[in-house]
């Protein structure tokens, strides 16, 4: 399939595309709350840039010349090509040069003499250094009568010691193009890449949906015993599940579902009459799983906040979450 030429109306349309796979990507996540703890690290992580001097020379080149000056994306991709040509003899590689003890009696490529690690520019960061030593423990086991004997090879060992002389910058580096790379296409793919991510970084900064969410949520959490009718239902049950469990009373081992369910009709002041027919009772007979895996964690990590607020450990409702996340 042939891939249409590059123009400023399609390039915009593209970004859009790469923007609104990110953002539904995150959404995703989002329901199903496994990132919900850290929600900043996902975003950082959906919109990671390379940090390498190459594609960090182009972004610099786009936020001027496309987003300031309004040049065409064509243009962009002839500066860039431009840019290319300048660096192209400036490729950076972490380079590493090791050196091992060669000896009649010991394996090839085992026992490490030197290793030296230089930056992309060539400069040493940091060196690790193997000393050769015997092993006299085993020496000696070897040369003790009615002992099976040890190859030779195991009698040494090598202890190393590191010496760093500067700190050794690893950059990220783009999927899409390096100093090698002259098709305009694959720069093409990397602005698009570059301007969906940098316009849902926009989004998020403007929308600040994270912190609206959490304020939402912690306003209408309950922090009291008197607060747990603001619970739904499903959600009183495990809170009183858990709460048992967490003073040592585990459901049907330890306390039966009637005693929870006259507890939870107290608490909420309801009729003890007829607890058996009570909904409570209901759900408490196949308490915790009482709703469908995904329904079931939105609950329980309602519940975790309400542990949360009230300074309780939590350590029974995060684990069953994970075993729900896992299937």
């Amino acid at each position: 399939m042939i891939k249409p030429e590059p123009n400023a109306v399609r390039f915009e349309k593209d970004s859009l595309t790469v923007f609104e796979k990110l953002l539904q990507g995150h959404n995703k996540a989002k329901e199903s709350l496994a990132w919900e703890s850290s929600l900043d690290n996902l975003i950082e992580k959906m919109t990671q840039l390379p940090t390498a001097p190459f594609p960090t020379k182009l972004m610099e080149l786009f936020d001027y010349h496309y987003l300031v000056c309004g040049e065409d994306i064509a243009t962009i991709i002839d500066k860039a090509l431009v840019i290319r040509e300048q660096m192209r003899h400036k490729q950076r590689y972490i380079r590493m040069k090791e050196k091992y003890y060669s000896l009649p009696f010991l394996p090839k490529n085992t026992y490490l003499k030197r290793l030296n690690v230089f930056n992309h520019e060539g400069e040493l960061c940091y060196y690790i250094e193997g000393r050769i030593y015997l092993r006299l423990q085993r020496l000696l086991i070897c040369l003790s009568p009615r002992r099976s004997k040890v190859p030779l090879r195991n009698l040494f060992a090598v202890r190393q010691k590191t010496v760093r002389l500067q700190d050794l910058e690893i950059f990220h580096y783009s999927p899409f193009l390096d100093l090698s790379t002259t098709n305009p296409r694959n720069y093409y793919d990397f602005f698009c890449d570059y301007y969906g991510k940098t316009q849902l970084r926009k989004y998020f900064n403007t929308k600040d949906l994270k912190p609206k969410q959490s304020e939402v949520t912690l306003q209408h959490m309950p922090k009291t015993l008197d607060e747990i009718p603001r619970l739904s239902t499903s959600q009183q049950v495990l809170w009183a599940y858990f709460f048992f469990r967490l003073i040592g009373l585990k459901l049907r081992i330890n306390v039966e579902v009637a005693v929870i369910t006259r507890f939870l009709l107290i608490i909420t002041k309801n009729s003890l009459d007829n607890y058996k027919t009570t909904y409570f009772y209901k759900l408490l007979a196949r308490a915790p799983y009482i709703k469908e895996d995904k329904r079931l964690i939105t609950d329980l990590e309602i519940v975790k906040l309400f542990f949360q607020a009230n300074k309780l450990p939590t350590a029974d409702i995060e684990n069953e979450i994970q075993n729900l996340m896992k299937k």
